[in-house]
């Protein structure tokens, strides 16, 4: 059984819910995507293994794992404001998103924590966590564009 839905489980028997396929499912993807997937997308993946299924449920589902902290919501300004989901890390993470193809790639940084010990001194206000999140073009979007503009590819 992989970490979330494990997690899960543990929740939900000790508040008297059950853990139901569609569920269990859903935590499957989550926890098996290296992506910060849409509702959306989560339900198109989902669906070729359960057609029942329906975007009202995935949306219950997330904001209980949302609500017990096993889920975080991600608003990225790709364009149009969307909530990307994904699993709960244990420690700050960061993302550089695609502006051309919405690829999210995840970094750590130890730079973080000299900001908000800037931020902190500068501002007299106590910083708990904070993300970074920065925009360009992923490498493969960029080499396209490169070769779009130059016709010439770049090693």
């Amino acid at each position: 059984m992989n970490e979330l839905v494990s997690q899960a489980s543990e929740r939900l028997r000790s508040q008297g819910g059950r853990m139901t396929s569609q569920r269990r499912l859903l935590l499957s993807i989550l926890d098996s995507l290296g992506e910060h997937p849409t509702a959306e997308e989560l339900l198109l993946i989902a669906r070729k293994q359960d057609p029942d299924l329906n975007l009202s449920t995935v949306y219950r589902t997330l904001r209980w794992l949302e609500a017990e902290n096993l889920v975080s919501t991600r608003l990225f300004a790709e364009g149009r404001r969307q909530e990307r989901f994904d699993a709960a890390l244990p420690s700050e993470h960061h993302h550089f998103i695609c502006t051309r193809c919405k690829n999210v790639i995840e970094f750590d940084t130890d730079l973080l924590d000299e900001i908000k010990t800037q931020f902190q001194d500068s501002s007299g206000a106590s910083v708990d966590t904070g993300s970074i999140e920065l925009y360009g073009l992923c490498p493969d979007c960029r080499q396209r564009s490169i070769v779009q503009e130059t016709g010439m590819e770049v090693g």
